[in-house]
């Protein structure tokens, strides 16, 4: 009888040892599984790279979730638009002090990137909100793309302006600097809504 018991406990343990590993085992391969997912998402942007050194962090909430994957990427987006605004802002700061004939300049792209911060912040709303607001999804969807594409346009326009304006090397090569990353991520969005949201 006391045999059969430290058989059967033996045997136990090992089941439980088996289901363990097993366990521990699998969070990896899924890992591994949302990073792919991640990955070949990435693969169609304008800037692949750049997308999947941003988002392949947070792979193990995105999963394989086309929407996670776009507020995901609108929230890197829009921490990298306040990023660049505070660039422009502390710029416009330091020539105000010194009376420089950049300060209209800068003023313009303050205003730039204050409306693209609104513009994406309105998007990640949007796209939270995907059920409700009394209009379809469809709609909710082809009105982030149009915050998303606004957006866009407004960092075109201060680079723009930066290029046709009276603005020292080294202000404009920073201001380019914050606001190509920032436009660069804002490519990455909009084409992961278009390529995996439909709209």
């Amino acid at each position: 009888m006391l045999r059969f018991i430290i058989l059967s406990l033996t045997l136990i343990a090992l089941i439980n040892s088996s289901n363990i590993q097993r366990t521990t085992a699998t969070p990896p391969a899924k890992y591994q599984n949302y990073k792919t997912y991640v990955k070949t998402a990435c693969n169609s942007t304008t800037y692949p790279a750049m997308c999947y050194n941003s988002l392949s962090s947070y792979s193990s909430t995105i999963k394989s979730d086309p929407i996670k994957l776009c507020i995901t990427s609108l929230n890197i987006n829009l921490k990298s638009a306040k990023k660049a605004s505070s660039v422009v802002s502390s710029l416009l700061k330091k020539a105000k002090s010194t009376s420089s004939p950049e300060v209209p300049i800068l003023k313009d792209c303050l205003e730039e990137m204050k409306d693209t911060v609104d513009e994406l912040k309105q998007a990640t709303a949007e796209m939270k909100n995907l059920n409700g607001g009394g209009i379809s999804k469809e709609e909710h969807l082809r009105n982030v793309k149009t915050w998303v594409s606004s957006a866009l346009t407004d960092e075109s326009t201060c680079t723009d302006e930066l290029e046709e304006g009276e603005v020292n090397a080294d202000t404009k090569k920073k201001v380019k600097k914050a606001i190509s990353e920032l436009s660069w991520t804002t490519s990455n969005t909009l084409a992961l809504m278009t390529n995996y949201l439909g709209y």
